[in-house]
């Protein structure tokens, strides 16, 4: 292959730490369960041509963007990290003797994932990697969507301005937000994300209910808002669950057999949520380009990069992947007399 990576020498052997941390067994973890021969392929696809100064493995490349979705960096925090932290250092095969991806390199080969639109083929990636694993995923979704804010923009002296175009607005709870809508379909554990759509912020989520969820679904769950009497009639004829919860109307409260039931669904549909809170809190994601197709990318990207975690996860529990956290030791402790 050509390209500029080195292989290891006993500098990089001498310098290692004695210490593991969570980062770094994560990143080991990933290293053992991931096959990342896939990337050898879009190397020649993406660096065709042999003239000039030799380009970065597209492997190494791309185990810098996944970095970047996993720890929320921006090209030139992806640029500092890597001179910084060992563990990223030996996660992407960097040496003594190879050169640190710079965040121009970064950016350009990120334009050259999404002109070939190789998000599609990692996202897919993934779950051929999941079957091989041998994860079983149930045949049911639960979908949700989330609003993924973005800047409005301001107005230049010449009258034009710096919003994008292909963003929306929409309210919820009284407060008006600006930007795009990730709509998610998970199985019905609420671990992996099955489906993915991105769109503007002012269409309804309940428009792309048929884009995440199939005929081969025997299950849906979703919050109220996804509510279709024609969808539900056609779902029960099917002989399929239809959990969707139910929504009180004017005149028209819920029966105490409803609260029963949307309390009973609510244990399943919650863990839509936990996707989210993974993403948003501790992967940092939000949009950082303008434009539906950039953005796109970038969810579809960060939604295949938590599947990968959420793999590593399976085989790796988080209690178990350094050695300076260990979980605390409960006593029972016996109370006696009155209180």
């Amino acid at each position: 292959m050509y390209s500029n990576t080195a292989n290891p020498t006993f500098a990089d052997f001498s310098l290692r730490k004695q210490k593991m941390t969570r980062t770094a067994a994560f990143l080991e973890h990933v290293n053992d369960t991931v096959d990342f021969s896939f990337t050898e392929e879009w190397h020649e696809q993406l660096h065709p041509s042999r003239r000039g100064r030799p380009p970065f493995d597209a492997g190494v490349m791309f185990r810098v963007i996944l970095l970047q979705l996993w720890f929320g960096l921006s090209d030139a925090e992806a640029e500092e990290h890597i001179y910084d932290r060992q563990s990223f250092q030996q996660f992407l095969g960097i040496t003594t003797d190879t050169d640190v991806p710079d965040e121009t390199t970064i950016c350009r080969f990120r334009a050259l994932l999404q002109k070939h639109k190789l998000e599609e083929a990692f996202f897919v990636e993934v779950y051929r990697q999941l079957e091989e694993h041998g994860v079983k995923i149930r045949r049911g979704k639960i979908v949700d969507a989330t609003i993924c804010e973005t800047p409005k923009g301001r107005k230049r002296k010449d009258g034009t301005t710096t919003r994008d175009d292909d963003a929306g607005f929409t309210k919820k709870n009284g407060r008006g937000y600006h930007g795009y809508k990730g709509h998610i379909a998970t199985d019905t554990k609420g671990k992996f994300i099955e489906e993915r759509v991105i769109s503007s912020a002012s269409p309804h989520d309940s428009q792309f209910f048929d884009e995440l969820v199939d005929d081969s679904d025997q299950a849906a769950f979703a919050d109220s808002a996804y509510i279709n009497t024609e969808r539900k009639q056609k779902y029960r004829e099917d002989g399929k669950l239809y959990g969707i919860v139910e929504r009180a109307t004017r005149n028209h409260p819920l029966t105490s057999s409803q609260k029963k039931r949307n309390r009973k669904l609510s244990t399943v549909r919650c863990r839509v949520e936990h996707p989210f809170a993974e993403i948003k809190k501790r992967m940092k994601f939000w949009l950082r380009y303008r434009g539906q197709r950039k953005n796109e990318w970038q969810f579809t990207m960060v939604c295949a990069a938590y599947n990968l975690k959420r793999l590593v996860g399976e085989y790796h529990p988080a209690q178990k992947q350094a050695v300076i956290w260990r979980p605390p030791v409960l006593r029972r402790v016996t109370v006696s007399g009155e209180c």
